[in-house]
């Protein structure tokens, strides 16, 4: 990227981060209290005025090259701030066809910095499943590793991504699978509350199948943070059954 370039994303992301600290300063409300990483920072800005701010960059982001996104987004993420991380998202999730498996370790590195459950849980939602649908085969290895890898929301990602749309398309019900099986054990509570939506959302279109391997994993001893997670959906007389049963 020539030095114009540089010189603008600068300018942008040092634009953005005023605005946003200006748009915090004030709040009544504890920034992301419930983000438990101590590298993850805030300003204090609330959802719906998040929302207005990101639909006012529209232009100014549309007006940038990928390369110059692509350059933006890692700056906001490497700031720290998830308000600086929620543009970012928003921004890549416009370029998913620029993380092909030759940048991988790029996307790797990206989620790395996320540092919190509900950017890992946003870049799930559209991002990561539109460049598993592009590369699927080398999409599921990065996947599969990052389940086993030391981050935790990176394991956590190696689940989420497998719920909504992508639970609901019943093409990878095996692969999540797998990713669930390696974590059942984890330690840590957002990895453990991951592998129960995944689950969860799995149930909804595998229900015997995936009902019959929950049961199991109660009866192993399996974490309830999981297990009662992946029964959310079922109610009532059923539920109260479905506990004795695995009691």
């Amino acid at each position: 990227m020539d030095r114009t370039k540089v010189a603008d994303i600068d300018a942008f992301q040092i634009a953005i981060s005023k605005r946003l600290s200006s748009l915090g300063e004030g709040t009544p409300y504890v920034a992301d209290a419930n983000e438990p990483d101590p590298r993850y920072l805030g300003y204090g800005v609330r959802a719906p005025e998040m929302k207005r701010f990101l639909a006012g960059l529209k232009l100014e982001i549309s007006a940038l090259d990928t390369e110059q996104r692509v350059e933006l987004a890692t700056r906001l993420i490497a700031s720290g701030y998830g308000e600086q991380k929620s543009v970012a998202i928003a921004i890549l999730e416009k370029v998913p066809e620029y993380f092909t498996p030759e940048r991988f370790d790029q996307l790797e590195e990206l989620a790395s910095g996320l540092h919190g459950w509900s950017k890992i849980d946003s870049v799930t939602k559209l991002f990561l499943p539109s460049i598993l649908e592009g590369h699927e085969r080398e999409m599921i290895d990065l996947l599969g590793r990052w389940s086993t890898n030391k981050d935790r929301w990176l394991r956590r990602a190696s689940v989420v991504v497998f719920t909504r749309n992508v639970a609901k398309s019943g093409l990878f019900k095996e692969v999540a699978l797998r990713h669930c099986n390696a974590l059942i054990h984890d330690v840590e509570h957002l990895v453990q509350t991951g592998v129960g939506w995944c689950l969860r959302d799995l149930m909804r279109w595998h229900r015997e199948e995936i009902l019959a391997y929950v049961l199991d994993l109660r009866r192993m001893g399996v974490s309830s943070k999981i297990t009662l997670y992946a029964l959310r959906d079922i109610k009532g007389e059923e539920r109260r059954k479905i506990l004795q049963q695995s009691a």
